[in-house]
């Protein structure tokens, strides 16, 4: 059996509702499974966001809190983050960059143990923002982060389902499922949450694949 973990941060819980979906779609696919885990906020601060946007949509706290082992102990990763100025939110950076700990520099003239747990799993990356501007800038920044890990990315696509049409306005580009709040009605919409369980079912068959690979 395949394990995917969906580890995201969201304030209002509309980022978690995509985290669902993603769940979904690897729950379609035969010998995978996912699990939930969201990102605390340092410190239990409270959240960063900005007057009018308090509001939760969606409950999560029942969701169990994610540790940097969680990065280790799966098969395949999913990453979801809120958008602060066009970046992924202070409490996914903080979670990424805790990651640390999975190295060791031994002597500063020695190189850097590594962390074989993380090189080359398959990983994916999903964002919540206010508009579509900035949730493609957010998405390469937090997939830097997991190339310098060395894992392999795992993109949607431009043939993902409602990609190309160009009569929509929803969230969701080739390089993830995305979800506006900005915008009139329930978010995320149905063809955002089409868009997720697509990246999830993406994301549990190259997972499977390496999961199951021969190894030497």
């Amino acid at each position: 059996m395949a394990r995917i973990n969906i580890i995201f941060h969201t304030v209002s819980g509309n980022t978690f509702r995509l985290a669902e979906a993603i769940a979904e779609g690897v729950s379609d696919i035969a010998r995978c499974e996912a699990q939930l885990l969201r990102i605390p906020e340092p410190n239990a601060a409270a959240p960063i966001t900005m007057s009018g946007l308090e509001e939760r949509h969606h409950e999560f706290p029942h969701v169990k809190l994610a540790t940097v082992q969680d990065l280790v102990d799966c098969d395949g990763l999913a990453i979801g983050t809120s958008v602060y100025w066009g970046n992924m939110s202070y409490p996914t950076k903080y979670y990424l960059e805790s990651a640390a700990s999975l190295w060791a520099m031994p002597s500063p003239d020695q190189p850097v143990n590594t962390a074989p747990q993380l090189a080359r799993k398959p990983a994916t990356v999903f964002t919540g923002a206010g508009s579509g501007l900035v949730c493609d800038p957010a998405i390469l920044g937090v997939w830097t982060v997991l190339g310098v890990f060395g894992m392999s990315i795992v993109t949607l696509g431009i043939g993902s389902p409602h990609m190309s049409d160009p009569a929509r306005f929803d969230g969701g580009s080739p390089l993830g499922a995305q979800t506006f709040s900005r915008r009139p009605g329930p978010h995320p919409t149905d063809v955002e949450l089409e868009i997720g369980r697509a990246q999830g079912q993406y994301l549990a068959e190259v997972t499977r694949a390496w999961a199951e690979r021969e190894k030497d």
